[in-house]
């Protein structure tokens, strides 16, 4: 994952740390208490397809917001 503000990289984390096991238990849990109720393996299964995609889309963007001033935040997985 990268933040990049005005093509400067600000953060850069690696995806594989933020898509595992440990971090779809607690998607699960937050997701749960917005009343989405998901099992194990469909939230697994989710983060499997989520680092599946990133391999072939390598500079997909999440986020990427616009001001009127011109500075721009992209956020790409």
């Amino acid at each position: 994952m990268k933040i990049k503000e005005n093509e400067r990289t600000v953060f850069v984390f690696p995806t594989r740390l933020i898509a595992n096991r440990f971090t779809s238990g607690i998607v699960r849990k937050a997701l749960k208490k917005r009343g989405v109720a998901l099992t194990r393996r469909q939230t697994r299964l989710f983060i499997k397809e989520l680092k599946r995609y990133k391999k072939t889309h390598t500079e997909w963007k999440l986020v990427e917001v616009y001001e009127k001033s011109g500075n721009t935040v992209t956020i790409t997985l």
